[in-house]
């Protein structure tokens, strides 16, 4: 088997594990039996754990990639949506429960580090919006993305749906917050 097709099967081992049951239950052991891949295998790749696991979410993890020339709405709607694609299929609530919980510190940082890094663009896109005066120059950037964010988390905690109904209604609701007028 090629050395792509490997790593494709651990990470998504890895990925799963990690999506269902958290960070702590993702190790070499686990992700070697639900692979098929071999434990030296695996440590031929990676040093350790940590490295297996960084490697795994940097390999779903990318900077999100507005679409150009949204109107504003258009554009909270898209990062809605994306917010819940990515809690929902690559996050997923195991590892929501345990930065919550912070049950593996240094997992929480990676992730800390890794939303980061993937909103910064969301971030320019609002100020240089904001700067335009497109939206309201007074803006909180950080408190709009961590509310859109966490109303993404709060309905799956909650057990509701985030379909596109749910999107629509969140943008009604938060829309007065960016209004220029």
């Amino acid at each position: 088997m090629s050395e792509v097709g490997i790593e494709e099967r651990i990470f998504r081992a890895a990925l799963e594990i990690l999506r269902k049951r958290g960070p702590l239950a993702v190790s070499v052991e686990s992700v070697a039996a639900a692979s098929g891949v071999a434990k030296t295998t695996i440590y031929r790749r990676f040093q350790n754990r940590e490295e297996m696991l960084t490697s795994a979410v940097a390999s779903v993890s990318s900077v999100a990639v507005i679409p150009d020339d949204l109107p504003t709405e258009d554009m909270i709607r898209w990062v809605l949506s994306h917010a819940r694609d990515t809690i929902e299929n690559v996050v997923g609530r195991g590892t929501l429960a345990a930065v919550v919980m912070d049950s593996d510190p240094e997992f929480t940082t990676l992730l800390r580090g890794m939303i980061r890094t993937t909103t910064a663009p969301l971030r320019d896109e609002i100020r240089a919006r904001a700067q335009r005066g497109e939206i309201r120059r007074d803006l909180d950037v950080e408190l709009i993305i961590s509310l859109l964010l966490g109303g993404v988390v709060a309905e799956m905690i909650r057990g509701r749906p985030t379909d596109d109904a749910w999107v629509e209604s969140v943008l009604t609701l938060v829309w007065p917050a960016f209004d220029a007028r």
